[in-house]
């Protein structure tokens, strides 16, 4: 993440008004930008499709890369998961500390993942945009690998093959102006789907799974994608 995404994110401040911790979680996350509206529900709903997919139940060990705020983690919590998390930025690993106390939250870059403490499924929701390059990618997915037991998931990726359309999006939302004067030095990174699951392959991962993002109320869901990996 650049120097200039890790002062968007600092910046961020839970806000009280909005009612629910995870409604404050979202907000803080990012969820509540000009490219959509998610409800409290749908994002439950996502975060239940995903625990459905990887099989999360109560007791199982989670680890979130990039976790921000932890706005998908919560309702793992919710649900009796044991949780942890990794972001650069103090602020928002101190609301996911505050919302989360028995959770375990450190402040660090997603390329130092430390494998050593492993948990039974590691994970990444809308991170690997903000990485600076292919090749960073690579070693975070690498290190959520040989960190999990049981499987890995990186979601809400950026489809390379969409790029045109989602660009097009944004700019059209705000306005030619308005979006280089808000977004100017803020890069995304896209990804092939064929490339990550090549690089969870050779991480060890033989059964792979790739899907199309969908959560009602997301315009960037349309150009995005989730891919997972399980070990035998």
């Amino acid at each position: 993440m650049s120097p200039t995404w890790r002062e968007v994110w600092d910046r961020r401040q839970l806000d009280p008004s909005l009612g629910s911790t995870l409604a404050q979680l979202m907000a803080a996350d990012g969820l509540d930008t000009g490219f959509g509206s998610v409800t409290e529900i749908a994002w439950r709903a996502f975060v239940d499709h995903v625990a459905c997919t990887l099989d999360l139940r109560a007791g199982t060990r989670v680890f979130e890369a990039g976790c921000g705020a932890g706005a998908f983690l919560y309702p793992l919590y919710d649900a009796g998961c044991t949780v942890a998390g990794l972001d650069r930025s103090p602020a928002l690993v101190s609301y996911a500390a505050q919302a989360m106390p028995g959770g375990q939250f450190t402040v660090g870059d997603a390329a130092t993942i430390n494998p050593a403490e492993s948990f039974d499924v590691v994970l990444s929701c809308g991170v690997f945009l903000y990485f600076p390059s292919l090749d960073y990618a690579r070693t975070v997915v690498e290190r959520m690998t040989t960190k999990a037991t049981r499987a890995v998931a990186i979601l809400d990726v950026p489809d390379l093959a969409r790029q045109a359309q989602a660009m097009a999006l944004r700019r059209g939302t705000l306005g030619e102006a308005a979006y280089e004067e808000k977004y100017r030095g803020l890069d995304h990174l896209y990804y092939e789907k064929t490339w990550l699951v090549d690089v969870l392959r050779a991480c060890g991962l033989s059964r792979t799974h790739v899907e199309d993002q969908a959560i009602p109320g997301y315009a960037n869901a349309a150009y995005r994608f989730n891919v997972f990996g399980w070990k035998e």
